[in-house]
Order: structure tokens, then C-alpha cells, then sequence
């Protein structure tokens, strides 16, 4: 039996590995979640999957879950606090992770997976924008694993057979991107745009701030910078193409001119359970040649239903978020860093309603213009940078005039 701990068990990421997890009870126990406040979603999780830790980083949450779980007799540990969360990461009784608290907020646990040397399930893109090569040099100083879990960078891995992309034999990646909600409107309407409609994916069901860089490209943006870093390959070998019907998860095209194309439901389920299947070769012992595929109930993909594939290159003065992208990762990891966390300050206030969706890019690049871009030589470095790096982001908001109705 394989233990497993879930991080950000209350949202998106947490939901489809507790749907392949129910799938497949007699390979994986949930040992430990993790989660910010929400205890209402977290309840039934812990009524059913009876784990043995829970970790709740507010701390009134984690007193009303107390309560509850007291009502219904539940046995398990449940501690309050960021540390607490931080905690879970490195658990000794887990020997996967699945780290899937989004944004900046999910590095510490994962930091703190990669330093206890655990199997860590990769959803947390913003971890290696922001500290990427510490996060590298100490996985494969402790002998931790890190196995991709977005949909894109999962489906490179499966087409390149793992993270190696020997440039002798691949020579180049390709991420997709839906083109989210606005695609074909008018440009000159972007001004109007509002967080409801920014949140209205297409193709994907992602929480608000997810939805919202998808909606700009900027997530695509960050998945460009974490396909570099975990393949090893740079800016210029990492492509994008809008790919609406989110069919095409990747492309990887080899020396010889072959592409190797991932196809698959719009359904996170399938590259959690093919990481998932990895790590039960990892800890349990069994040694193949082809990482074992764990069966799932998914909506099954069909070509003739779908008619056709279509694929179109990127407008950057639609997108200008995936430019400003590229530019961080070809300045270096101190850019990356400033990037994500000045993206994030923005996004939070578009989101509050105090800023024009056409302002978060404006703010983000106004913001990278301030701001040291050296690289971050120690994790202390990286957390003092981006509080840096998120006071500088508010006080561009505050000296601009980009306020709603201006």
C-alpha cells in the first residue's frame, strides 16, 4: 500500500486525485491532506478517506473542523497553522505527495516534500517559476522525484518517455492553450471584460485565479517557464499553439521531423493517475519498461465525435501576458520569480474588482521594471523576494491611474 498525502485536498487538484484514489483503494491510502480554510469541502473528505493528518492553515477553520470531526467521532491529528501545512510535505508516513495548493502559497510544502526526498506530484507550477533550480539541484541531491502533473507537461513527459529531452534526440516541446473565453473577441472590448466572464473557461473547471491566467495566457506564460526548467531545454525550444478543443494536451517533435502528439479528455484525473501509476512502480518495487497505467472511469475520447483538430499560432497583442512570459524566462529565474508574484498581486485585484482586466499585464510589466532581477541563491532569498516583489506590485497599483471606471 502506498501512502499518499494531498495537498490543497479542497480544490480542483484535490478532487480528481481523490476520484482516481476511490478508483483504487487497494493500491493507495490517503494518509494526510491539506488545505487553507475551507473544512466545510474538507469534512466528507475526511469521513471517507479517514487519513490519519490534517493540516488547516487558518487557524479558526481548523477549530470549527475540530468541533465537527469531534460530532462524528473521527479519529486523526488535525494541526492549525502554515506550518502545520508546510508540515505535511515532508510527513515521514507519506511516500507521495501530490502538491496541489496553487500559487506561491503551495511552495513551502512542496520545498519541504523535495527536501524529505518524497515522490511529489507536480501541479504547483508556480513552485519552479519561482524557485525552479533550487527546487531541481535539491530533488536530485535528496533523491526526490518530481512527476509533472499538468496536463501539458505530463503529456511531454509521456511523449519524450520522462523529463530527459536529450536535445540529440527531441527538438523542440509544444504546449497547447484553449485560447480560453476570449479568442475571438474584439480586442477593443477587453477594457469591459469582468471577472465572471474572465472566469468562464471553455474547456477546463479551475478555481478563479487559475482561470483568470488562462484567460490572458499568463498560465500558459508560467507552464512555458516550468516546461524549460523540467526539461531542460530553453525558451526557444518551448512553443505554443491555440489548440480550442483542448484535445492536443502537448507535442513533441524529434530530429528527424516526427511529432509525437498526447490526446486525451479534458479530465485531470488522467495525468494524475498516470503519475500516480509511476509512483506505485517507485515504492512498490516493480520494475517495467513501460510505467504501468492505472485504469479509469473517464468520459472516453472520441475523434469521429470530435470531427477535427485545429490549431492556430498565438496573437501576442491579444496575449501579451505569454510575451512577457518568455521575456522573464529568457532574463532568468529572479525574472520568473517577480513575474508569478506580481502576477498574482494583479490577478487578486482584478478579481476584487479594482482594477480593468486589460490592467494585470500593464501591472505586471510596470512592476518587473522595478524590481532586482538577479537570481535567488537560497530559498530564504526566494520568500524575501517575493514579498518584495508584492509590495512593489501594490504600490504600482497605487502610483497608477488604472482604477475601474478611470
Amino acid at each position: 500500500m502506498i501512502n499518499v498525502a494531498l495537498l490543497g485536498a479542497s480544490g480542483s487538484i484535490g478532487a480528481s486525485t481523490l476520484a482516481v484514489l476511490r478508483q483504487h483503494r487497494d493500491r493507495f491510502r490517503l494518509v494526510a491532506v491539506a488545505v487553507q480554510s475551507n473544512w466545510h469541502a474538507l469534512l466528507p473528505i475526511l469521513e471517507e478517506f479517514q487519513p490519519d493528518v490534517c493540516a488547516v492553515e487558518d487557524g479558526a477553520s481548523a477549530l470549527a473542523l475540530q468541533e465537527a470531526v469531534s460530532r462524528k467521532l473521527l479519529r486523526l491529528q488535525i494541526d492549525a497553522g502554515a506550518d502545520a501545512v508546510t508540515a505535511v510535505g515532508g510527513l515521514p508516513l507519506a511516500d507521495v505527495v501530490v502538491a496541489g495548493i496553487s500559487g506561491f502559497a503551495g511552495l513551502p510544502s512542496t520545498w519541504a516534500a523535495v527536501v524529505a526526498g518524497k515522490t511529489v506530484l507536480l501541479a504547483n507550477k508556480e513552485a519552479l517559476v519561482a524557485a525552479g533550480r533550487l527546487l531541481l539541484d535539491k530533488a536530485a541531491a535528496t533523491g526526490a522525484r518530481l512527476l509533472p502533473i499538468d496536463s501539458e507537461h505530463n503529456a511531454v513527459f509521456q511523449c519524450a518517455n520522462g523529463l530527459v529531452c536529450d536535445p540529440r534526440h527531441v527538438s523542440a516541446i509544444t504546449l497547447t492553450a484553449s485560447g480560453g473565453p476570449f479568442r475571438l473577441r474584439a480586442i477593443d472590448t477587453f477594457e469591459t471584460i469582468t471577472p465572471e466572464e474572465a472566469c468562464k473557461h471553455p474547456t477546463w473547471a479551475m478555481g478563479r485565479k487559475i482561470s483568470v491566467d488562462s484567460a490572458t495566457l499568463m498560465n500558459k506564460g508560467l507552464e512555458v517557464i516550468e516546461a524549460a526548467l523540467l526539461f531542460n531545454r530553453p525558451a526557444a525550444d518551448v512553443h505554443v499553439v491555440i489548440h480550442p478543443s483542448s484535445t492536443v494536451h502537448a507535442m513533441v517533435e524529434f530530429v528527424d521531423g516526427s511529432i509525437l502528439a498526447h490526446l486525451g479528455p479534458a479530465d485531470m484525473q488522467v495525468p494524475i493517475a498516470y503519475a500516480l501509476g509511476i509512483a506505485a512502480e517507485i515504492w512498490g518495487g516493480v520494475a517495467r519498461n513501460v510505467p504501468h497505467r492505472l485504469p479509469l472511469t473517464v468520459q472516453r475520447l472520441s475523434l469521429a465525435a470530435l470531427g477535427k483538430l485545429e490549431f492556430f499560432d498565438v496573437d501576442y497583442v491579444r496575449f501579451p501576458a505569454l510575451g512577457l512570459a518568455y521575456a522573464a524566462l529568457r532574463q532568468g529565474q529572479g525574472a520568473c520569480l517577480a513575474l508569478n508574484a506580481a502576477n498574482e498581486v494583479a490577478v487578486a485585484a482584478f478579481l476584487a474588482g479594482e482594477i480593468r482586466y486589460t490592467d494585470i499585464v500593464r501591472t505586471t510589466e510596470r512592476t518587473l521594471d522595478r524590481l532586482d532581477m538577479s537570481d535567488p541563491t537560497s530559498m530564504d532569498e526566494v520568500f524575501a523576494r517575493n514579498l518584495h516583489a508584492r509590495a512593489m506590485a501594490r504600490s504600482t497599483l497605487e502610483d497608477s491611474p488604472m482604477v475601474v471606471g478611470s
